[in-house]
């Protein structure tokens, strides 16, 4: 069998080569429904050897690859030296169009064991997968590689708080393939001193950071609860957040260092419930999560004239390996979701994808400093947002959660959750024309493969 996929990317084709060569991009380019695992590499690119782990099927399958037949800047091969397949032979190749344009050509050759017997019982689905999966990189591919062209940044060495998360993670891959260092502070008594920065927020302590350009904080307790927030979990959600900021903000007042910016995470969450659009310059609400967002956003201040701030307000992120969409897809394939409470609040969101390139972009946009909504240009009220996922995905969205039994089953948490408005728009990331990928939930459903 033989698959083919061909795209024009807006960058010079060693950009697009030297992209594929760097730590980070398998990972980046990985779709979300592929279970596959890196458990080892090992020599340069031109011949290395590449150690993988898959399931399909449920079934726990190891892969061997090498790359073979490299030639720098303009392409190189995969192949199958030990696997599930009688051979795999995957060849990228990027052909100039011109100096800022490349032709992208991905082709894979395989054959399957038994052909007769897996071509019947597997072959069809094998194929689905195939062609997902490179219509998936291809569209990941254009989107990161024109944002990198665009904005470049020289290397720089970039700390993150909170990389065990789902951002984190995704962010991680993101920075390296671009060509940045990236370390993880962790809360070790022996870490790895190569990529990880010992620290403990409860203290105020944090390990060497000398060497550190940017920091990018994400950590905090999630604010989801079981059922209910008690004072506890309230206690955990806002201390995660306030003291951890102090803590860092102590250390970049005090010590010597090399940090220019400073990305703190933050949430839309900061706003009074409304119908009306919210930018940056919105009224802040009263309620828990308002006041922790605004405390949190404050425990910055001592630095703000000295180092570039940027205060991250996040919406509801979405993807399918964690957050809402993960805890709510079960109940949307069983056609078991619908209208919460009344259903016109606003919800205000933004795919993984378009997050993590938007914190590149402050990164890479110096004009960018304050609060930034991180969300998609155009928000939706909760039942228009539940109606489009469930037509994308062919279910019906028709089972009510009145508004009276969110507040008496999940109290405080529900109402917060659930039932506010927030209607928010990136005012600033659109004046500085950021790029989104994924602008509505038809969009989301379609990328991801809900």
């Amino acid at each position: 069998m033989q698959f083919s996929k061909v795209s024009t990317v807006l960058a010079p084709p060693k950009f697009v080569y030297d992209w594929h060569a760097r730590d980070g991009a398998f990972n980046r380019l990985l779709p979300p429904w592929e279970s596959v695992k890196i458990m080892d590499t090992v020599g340069p690119f031109d011949e290395r050897f590449t150690q993988l782990q898959m399931k399909r099927f449920g079934i726990a399958m190891n892969w061997l690859a090498q790359h073979v037949d490299v030639v720098p800047g303009q392409e190189f091969t995969d192949i199958q030296v030990k696997g599930p397949f009688k051979s795999w032979r995957h060849t990228h190749q990027f052909l100039p169009l011109s100096d800022i344009r490349t032709k992208m050509i991905d082709t894979i050759d395989l054959r399957l064991p038994l052909h007769f017997v897996s071509k019947l019982f597997g072959g069809w689905s094998l194929k689905r997968d195939i062609i997902r999966m490179l219509n998936y990189r291809h569209e990941i591919l254009k989107h990161d590689l024109k944002l990198l062209n665009d904005h470049p940044l020289e290397p720089q060495v970039i700390g993150i708080t909170g990389a065990s998360g789902m951002i984190g993670q995704h962010l991680t891959h993101f920075l390296k393939a671009a060509g940045h260092t990236v370390k993880h502070f962790v809360r070790k008594d022996r870490p790895d001193w190569s990529h990880e920065i010992c620290w403990d927020p409860e203290v105020g302590i944090m390990g060497d950071f000398s060497d550190l350009n940017v920091i990018i904080h994400l950590a905090g307790e999630s604010i989801a609860s079981p059922i209910r927030w008690d004072q506890q979990k309230k206690n955990r959600i806002r201390r995660s957040r306030v003291r951890s900021t102090q803590a860092i903000v102590t250390q970049l007042s005090e010590m010597t260092h090399q940090v220019h910016t400073f990305i703190c995470a933050s949430a839309v969450g900061i706003y009074s419930s409304s119908q009306q659009p919210k930018t940056e310059a919105g009224p802040k609400g009263d309620r828990f999560l308002s006041k922790v967002v605004a405390d949190w956003e404050a425990a910055c201040d001592p630095i703000r004239d000295s180092i570039r701030v940027v205060n991250a307000r996040f919406g509801t992120v979405l993807h399918p390996s964690g957050g809402v969409v993960k805890r709510l897809n079960p109940l949307m394939k069983l056609g078991a979701l619908g209208r919460v409470g009344r259903g016109d609040q606003y919800t205000s969101w933004v795919s993984l994808d378009d997050a993590i390139r938007s914190v590149y972009f402050m990164i890479a946009n110096q004009a960018l400093t304050g609060p930034v909504n991180v969300v998609a240009p155009h928000p939706q009220t909760q039942l228009d947002w539940i109606k489009e996922w469930a037509k994308a995905v062919i279910r019906p969205a028709v089972a009510p959660l009145p508004e009276t039994v969110v507040s008496n089953v999940m109290g405080e948490m529900g109402e917060e959750l659930l039932l506010q408005s927030l209607r928010v728009v990136p005012k600033k990331l659109m004046a500085a024309q950021f790029p989104f990928q994924l602008t509505t939930m038809r969009d989301v459903c379609h990328f991801y493969k809900l």
